[in-house]
């Protein structure tokens, strides 16, 4: 499939016009998903409290992740919508549908040491990719968070990465 095309998308039944207009704004290209991604963590980092359980602009949990470029050695960080499951933080690689994986996605692949912030604590974590089983039991929850997850699925032959982020020790 060709996700780079918005415009060929179909507006799921589940949400209104107004804010699908906003969706396809918001991930009309890479580069505006990038630069958003960024504003967010600097408005993270600026007013954190409150965003691991839904209370930022978003509304939805959201956790900092960072991570070791695989090609840049840098550190990276960027905003994840995240399901809580026992002490680990379950992400998704959704790209919002795009064909290809998000860069925070390889990186882990690369190397999984990386460290998480919720609201305000930090801890090192490791990342894995979960099992085809912790897969089947884990969508219909992360579906269930958001939506998009399931249509954006929908709209790429890539299957979405579901990374399971646990936590080692304090940052």
């Amino acid at each position: 499939m060709a996700t780079e095309n918005r415009e060929s998308m179909v507006k799921p039944e589940f949400m209104s016009e107004e804010d699908w207009e906003m969706i396809k704004g918001q991930t009309a290209s890479l580069d505006r998903i990038k630069g958003d991604a960024e504003a967010d963590v600097e408005d993270y980092l600026a007013n954190p409290d409150g965003r691991a359980t839904g209370a930022g602009p978003s509304g939805l949990p959201t956790l900092l992740l960072t991570c070791i470029g695989r090609k840049s050695g840098e550190k990276r960080t960027t905003p994840l919508v995240f399901l809580q499951d026992g002490e680990n933080m379950v992400v998704v690689a959704s790209l919002a549908g795009y064909d290809r994986h998000p860069a925070w996605y390889l990186n882990v692949e690369a190397n999984p040491d990386c460290w998480v912030q919720l609201d305000r604590k930090k801890m090192k974590a490791v990342a894995r990719d979960a099992t085809e089983v912790e897969r089947e039991e884990l969508w219909p929850k992360l579906n269930k968070l958001f939506p998009m997850w399931g249509y954006f699925q929908s709209q790429t032959d890539r299957p979405f990465g579901i990374v399971i982020l646990s936590p080692i020790g304090p940052a």
